[in-house]
């Protein structure tokens, strides 16, 4: 490992050269020591991006959108800054990380440009919201999933969508015994 790890700065050839043929911890010890070094934009852009689909390709979905959140902020086009901060709330969405969710999604928003943007963006959140809502369910983690739909609920729904959300919130809060909550969304609906 030695000589890249002492050098002040490294190209993108030698981070490329040096992960051919490593594993995924080798990978992530030295793109975290990289990111320490001095470099240039499309390194760091480059060492970024890889330690995000190594994080995201180990489940550590939390770390994997902090990467693609320094990645979209560093980007030079409105299209890769949008598309960057929208895979950040992805990410944190898929950790459970809603309120860091949202600030990627807001950063995603301020970064399109037309509302055709902005409404792909907001499929991109509802539909991960919705994925990480049915995943907790499937893993039986009800608490968690609660937290997610009601997320999901307070998003821009069609009512078809809204009412299947309410009602599956409903059936999580009747299972978790939380009486109040119950009531409360039973009224609203």
């Amino acid at each position: 490992m030695g000589s890249l790890y002492t050098t002040k700065t490294i190209t993108r050839r030698e981070v490329e050269e040096k992960l051919k043929n490593v594993g995924d911890y080798v990978k992530m010890d030295f793109l975290s020591q990289c990111l320490k070094k001095q470099l240039d934009f499309d390194t760091k852009k480059y060492v970024l991006m890889n330690l995000a689909q190594v994080y995201e390709a180990r489940r550590m979905f939390s770390e994997a959108a902090k990467m693609m959140r320094n990645a979209a902020e560093i980007n030079t086009t409105y299209d890769g800054k949008m598309n960057d901060f929208a895979k950040s709330c992805v990410l944190f969405t898929r950790a459970g990380n809603f309120a860091e969710a949202d600030v990627s999604f807001t950063k995603a928003m301020g970064s399109a440009q037309t509302d055709l943007q902005k409404q792909r963006i907001k499929a991109v959140r509802k539909d991960a919201l919705k994925a990480q809502a049915k995943e907790y369910i499937g893993r039986d983690k009800r608490s968690h999933a609660v937290a997610a739909y009601e997320h999901l609920v307070e998003i821009d729904l069609t009512p078809e969508e809204k009412r299947e959300a309410q009602s599956t919130l409903l059936a999580l809060y009747e299972k978790l015994g939380k009486v109040r909550e119950y009531y409360a969304l039973k009224t609203n609906m």
